[in-house]
């Protein structure tokens, strides 16, 4: 075969490092946010709070303008005083029913337990969840599945097809390439998911990953019949990756205190999405430097192009940061419009709300919807509640209404705690229960659902 060199027109998609950082951001709990943007001050000396003192090169008539702009502001304040009280701990309703915070405020979690809670938001059948956990369980300390789909299928009960299927729903998952059963399909997964995917790249992580090690990159051009500063170009790419996908995963300390996000407001028949501005601070690139920019005299090249870097670096940084804070808040508006039930008096049904319905709403991709809900907070009336709390799966009664799956745990706890100690509730009797309230339930649902609330069995509850 003749080897030759042809010229040739591609288009691919490239997660640039801009991106990238904009998908960390949207992903940070408010905790570790304030940290990067404290870093990010010190580091990029153009970067700075806009609450900071306005240069005096400031126009007199937009001084002005703004002592009455803040002046309005101060004036609306007055007017609703219980702004003043977000911490959401005012005297509660005492026909209310006993909020548990533990169910809401976060603590140390394990990596199994992260991956689980994703599977909650997903829809998917209780055949496919349940061989999911199993594979969850099989994971290694790097995120590998080490089993096999037959020897899950034999745990669970059921058909390999559900087991890969479960298999496929698990690589989806966050981190990327959480699930794989090697290195180059770890690479392989995160490659398709972040964009960076090409025929380079995929040759590479199939067959030359150890001359990648020692960088034998004219061998692997001549392998690739392409030129070596190509192969460097995909190796840098490929250093995006990680070949260790659950390294990256720490559970933290466990928080003294949680910080929300956004804080809803009622304002007579009208609720308001406030987002935290006190914790998540407004920034801006300094006019100083900005002027600095623009001036020609006293100036130099290079000065010159140190600031245009850092600048572009602020601003792309600011707009990230922006980003977050209306994605997080445009989520949070979908669900007060949803749960509307449940706001109105803290003890309304929650009607099932998934991430593809959200991501389908505000037009974003699914990822997007699970990184701005997943470790942000909420603020409301009736105390501190995690986003990803008012998404669940959920079923439709006999009357045609819809019931989210946390609202069935609620009853579920309810006949639970109403059964008779020396009769205890079997999981059947609870689903026949439930069947004559309207909602019908599988009973390995039930069972499933009262391991999620931390209840033993009938005959251990007998027992006891």
């Amino acid at each position: 075969m003749e080897l030759g060199q042809r010229p040739e027109l591609r288009h691919k998609v490239t997660l640039s490092p801009q991106v990238y950082q904009g998908l960390s951001i949207l992903a940070m709990p408010v905790a570790e946010l304030q940290a990067l943007i404290e870093t990010e001050l010190l580091e990029n000396p153009v970067l700075e709070l806009e609450d900071e003192e306005y240069e005096a090169s400031e126009s007199h008539e937009e001084r002005v303008e703004e002592v009455e702009d803040e002046r309005a502001w101060d004036e609306w304040l007055d007017q609703y005083e219980e702004l003043e009280r977000m911490d959401g701990s005012g005297p509660r309703d005492p026909g209310a029913e006993e909020i548990n915070s533990e169910e809401f405020v976060g603590g140390v979690r394990s990596f199994g337990d992260y991956l689980i809670e994703q599977l909650a938001l997903l829809d998917i059948s209780d055949d496919v969840e349940l061989a999911a956990r199993a594979i969850i369980g099989s994971l290694d300390d790097d995120g590998f599945f080490v089993g096999d789909c037959a020897e899950i299928a034999r745990i669970t009960g059921l058909t390999p097809a559900v087991a890969e299927k479960a298999l496929e729903v698990v690589q989806q998952l966050d981190p990327p390439g959480i699930g794989a059963r090697s290195v180059p399909e770890a690479l392989m997964i995160q490659a398709g998911v972040i964009g960076v995917s090409s025929p380079a790249l995929e040759a590479i992580i199939k067959t030359h990953l150890d001359d990648v090690a020692v960088n034998r990159f004219r061998k692997i051009a001549r392998a690739l019949s392409t030129t070596e500063e190509r192969v460097r170009e995909v190796v840098e790419t490929l250093r995006l990756l990680n070949p260790r996908p659950a390294g990256a995963f720490s559970p933290g300390p466990a928080p003294a205190y949680v910080v929300p996000d956004v804080t809803l407001r009622r304002f007579g028949d009208e609720w308001l999405v406030i987002p935290n501005s006190d914790v998540v601070p407004s920034l801006r690139v300094s006019p100083r430097y900005r002027s600095m920019l623009r001036s020609s005299a006293g100036t130099d090249d290079e000065t010159r192009r140190y600031l245009k870097e850092k600048i572009r670096s602020a601003e792309t940084f600011m707009r990230n940061v922006d980003r977050r804070r209306d994605t997080v808040s445009r989520i949070t508006q979908i669900v007060l419009e949803v749960q509307r039930d449940f706001f109105e008096d803290g003890k309304g049904d929650l009607r099932p709300l998934r991430l593809e319905d959200v991501a389908s709403e505000i037009g974003v991709h699914l990822s997007t919807v699970s990184r701005g809900v997943t470790g942000k907070y909420v603020a409301t009336p009736y105390g501190l509640f995690e986003l990803r709390h008012f998404f669940s799966g959920g079923y439709r009664t006999s009357t045609g209404m819809d019931v989210a799956s946390t609202t069935v745990k609620r009853r579920m706890r309810g006949l639970l705690s109403a059964e008779e100690p020396g009769r205890p509730l079997s999981d059947q009797r609870i689903a026949d229960a439930l069947r004559d309230e309207g909602i019908d339930i599988a009973r390995r649902t039930v069972a499933k659902y009262r391991e999620e609330l931390g209840i033993e069995p009938s005959w251990a509850r007998k027992r006891r």
